[in-house]
Formats: C-alpha cells, sequence, structure tokens
C-alpha cells in the first residue's frame, strides 16, 4: 500500500489568511516546525506539522542583500548568493522553532527563526551577509542582540562590511545626535514632587502602564459605570453599530472576561472579518471584539467630554526595561504582581506634554515610608530594568541625584547575583 503523503494548507496563500492563523501563532512562544526551503538569506518556507500549515517566514529585525534569481538577468545583490548558501547550510530540512510577531503585505509572517534555539538572524548578521533594519529590530524587541552581532561583523570586516570604514559610522552618529544634544544641554530643573494615590489598571507587553488617580476622575468614573451598566441592560438600547466603523470611533464594547459593557475606542480594524481591535479608555487594556459586541457611544452622559477617559498612560521614572522578549516579559510580570495590592502612590516625577506620558515612581503605602522602597527600585534590584545610560535633560537635574544613585547601587547588586537580565553578565557591556 501506498505511503500517503501529508499535505499542508498554505497560511502564506492570502493576507487574510496568514492574518488568521498569525493571530493563533503569536500568541505561541516558539513553535515547533520544519524549514522546507530556503528562499533567500532571510525568507523561508516553514513546515508547522502540529498546525498541519505551511508558511512564509521573514526575518524580523533585518535586511539580507537580495539573491539571484532564475532568470540570468537576475544577479541579485552583492553577498545575497553567499547569504542563501549560508541559509541552505545551517537551516535547510532542519527543525526549528519560529516566534510570529506580524504579517506583512503579502501574507508573509514576520518573525524570528531558531536553529538549536539559536537565533538564525543573529547568526546571519554576525557572518555579515544582513544588516540590522533598526526600527523592525526595536519594533520586535531584538535590537540589542542584532545591533551587538553587526558590531562585530563591522569590526572583522564580514560579508557586506569589508570594505568597512569605522569614520563613517562615528559622523552618521554625530550629524543624528548633534539636535538632540543641543536639545539637551543643560539638565532642567523640574517641579517639586507631586504625589497622587493611583490604581495600575494595566500593562501591556512593552512595560508601559495605564494609570487611574484616584480622587474625584474615579469616584466620578464609578457613578457612571453603575448609569452605564444600568443603560446597557434595557433592551430597549440594544442598538447595533453602524456596518462601517472607523478608528478612532469611540463605542460601547462587551468586555469579554466579564461580559460588561464599558467605554472603548476603536484602534483598528478588520472590516472582512468585520472585527475592530478595541482599547478600553477608563483602564487601558485592549482586545480584539466582533462589531457585534459594540455599540454606538452616542449617549451625552457618556461622552468623553462629560467624563475624560480614566486610564493615563504612564512609564517608570529612570528604569529602562529589558530588550530581550523573555526578560521583558518577566519584568512585565513582576511589576503586576508587584501592583496587585490595589491603591499604591505615584510620585509624578515628570508629565511630557508632546507624548502626553507621566514618568513616575511607584510606592506601596503599605510597605512604610522609606522613599528608597519603590517599586522601581525592586524592578531594578531585581535585574528586570537598569538605568538608563543616556539620561533626559528632566532626569539629570539635582532633585534626582539621591534617587539615581540609589537606583545604580540597586542595578550593581543585581549584575552581581545575576539577576534577571544579568544572567550571563553585563549586557551593557562591548
Amino acid at each position: 500500500m501506498a505511503r500517503q503523503i501529508r499535505q499542508f494548507t498554505d497560511a502564506s496563500e492570502s493576507v487574510q489568511k496568514a492574518k488568521i492563523q498569525a493571530s493563533a501563532l503569536s500568541r505561541q512562544r516558539k513553535v515547533p516546525g520544519i524549514v522546507d526551503f530556503c528562499k533567500s538569506g532571510s525568507r523561508f518556507t516553514i513546515l508547522v506539522p502540529r498546525e498541519g500549515i505551511k508558511l512564509t517566514l521573514v526575518l524580523a529585525g533585518i535586511r539580507a542583500p537580495r539573491a539571484p534569481g532564475r532568470n540570468a538577468q537576475d544577479k541579485g545583490e552583492p553577498f545575497g548568493q553567499e547569504a542563501l548558501d549560508f541559509a541552505n547550510r545551517r537551516c535547510n530540512q532542519r527543525d526549528c522553532e519560529i516566534d510570529v510577531h506580524d504579517v506583512d503585505k503579502v501574507g508573509g509572517f514576520i518573525g524570528e527563526l531558531f536553529i538549536n534555539r539559536e537565533s538564525f538572524a543573529k547568526s546571519l548578521v554576525e557572518e555579515g551577509l544582513a544588516s540590522v533594519h533598526q526600527y523592525s529590530a526595536e519594533k520586535s524587541g531584538n535590537a540589542a542582540e542584532l545591533n551587538g552581532a553587526e558590531k562585530t561583523a563591522k569590526q572583522e570586516k564580514k560579508g557586506i562590511w569589508h570594505d568597512y570604514d569605522p569614520s563613517q559610522d562615528e559622523a552618521a552618529e554625530e550629524e543624528t545626535n548633534a539636535p538632540e544634544a543641543a536639545a539637551e544641554a543643560a539638565p532642567i530643573d523640574v517641579k517639586p514632587q507631586d504625589y497622587r494615590d493611583i490604581v495600575i489598571t494595566n500593562i501591556d507587553e512593552t512595560g508601559r502602564l495605564k494609570i487611574q488617580e484616584i480622587g474625584k476622575g474615579t469616584a466620578a468614573l464609578e457613578t457612571m459605570m453603575n448609569d452605564f451598566k444600568k443603560f446597557h441592560l434595557d433592551s430597549k438600547n440594544n442598538n447595533a453599530i453602524k456596518d462601517n466603523p472607523k478608528a478612532g470611533d469611540y463605542v460601547a464594547a462587551k468586555f469579554s472576561a466579564d461580559n460588561q459593557w464599558y467605554r472603548a475606542r476603536i484602534r483598528s480594524n478588520d472590516r472582512t472579518a468585520k472585527v475592530a481591535e478595541v482599547v478600553y479608555i477608563d483602564y487601558g487594556n485592549s482586545e480584539k471584539q466582533p462589531w457585534s459586541k459594540l455599540r454606538p457611544l452616542d449617549q451625552p452622559q457618556f461622552a468623553v467630554q462629560k467624563l475624560k477617559p480614566q486610564a493615563v498612560d504612564a512609564v517608570l521614572s529612570f528604569v529602562q526595561l529589558p530588550t530581550s522578549p523573555e526578560y521583558l516579559k518577566e519584568a512585565v510580570n513582576f511589576i503586576a504582581e508587584c501592583s496587585e495590592s490595589g491603591q499604591l502612590v505615584g510620585s509624578f516625577d515628570f508629565v511630557d506634554p508632546k507624548e502626553n506620558l507621566s514618568y513616575i515612581t511607584i510606592f506601596d503605602p503599605k510597605s512604610g515610608s522609606d522613599k528608597n522602597e519603590s517599586l522601581n527600585r525592586e524592578a531594578v534590584l531585581n535585574g528586570h530594568g537598569m538605568v538608563p545610560r543616556k539620561l533626559k535633560a528632566w532626569e539629570r537635574g539635582k532633585a534626582f541625584e539621591g534617587v539615581l544613585k540609589t537606583l545604580r547601587e540597586a542595578e550593581k547588586s543585581a549584575k552581581e547575583n545575576k539577576y534577571g537580565m544579568w544572567e550571563y553578565g553585563d549586557v551593557t557591556e562591548d
């Protein structure tokens, strides 16, 4: 009896199909697969047996030179063939793991490829057979690793860097940093410390916080939410949203976790699937919801003009979270655990009017009155963050000298104990 050949569904056949599959894959980490074919140094066909699919994977954060095409006239780019040959040697027909981040415009899956648990993008860059695409690398969270690999390749003048001249980078860096350096020439004297009672309502995957300031706003929100609940329980108000909601529209959305209605704003739309990604404006969390679970927010008593969105954007002052996805996830979980107690105290160290972003130091009132015992310090002390090497102008104000000293001592302790992001040594060393 002939052996039946397993058929794999092509998930990259269309953008729509890719987006549906990417939604499932992106919730998983390091999905096992097999490299079926190397199209170039940074583009592969991957089989994912447990999902029964094959997909085109494009490596995130890098750009590899184009390999020669089948047409004799298409000679590709310098080192394109070398990049493809390297990919074939290292990857072709090998077991692998993939980490999917996004989908491109033609149905390709953007993400990372791991061979023997090692990032192939990093290996490619180390060999001088690809360069770092900075924006993509920052977005993917692997910029530090890739930049380090590129620096090594440049120093050893490998591949595309065979005629590399260090003075070119220095000149470019000086030109890029000149306006910023001028703007930050002198420290900014900041206002006296501003303490407010807060509660953290959401922490996104990048570590950015959504907070509510406890007081008149939260009291008004509680009153409004009681009326909001009653309004939506009344069957007379079961009005469907219009057929073509737009990004930016304010709506009422039924939150999947508790089936209650909340004020929200549409961040993006999938018009084919009739699904919107909504942000709950009073709490900061987001999710995708079918249009059927959205209602118009056109009642004056619930409008944002009546009560402004209560979730405020914030980040921890003087703390730079890890760029590595694994350590960043640990940092986010740590901050979430430390803020589970509910009401906290936030020192609003600086509010950036351009970004509408508050830089805060967070204290747990239950832990005592020691101003050094902040959540910020605990994050650094446990290796879940570090003091930024390049401080903003306001961070260099005299009022914060003592805070910075305390945080740097905490960072030194975390390094010595190899906690968190320092597990394998000093990530800031060249």
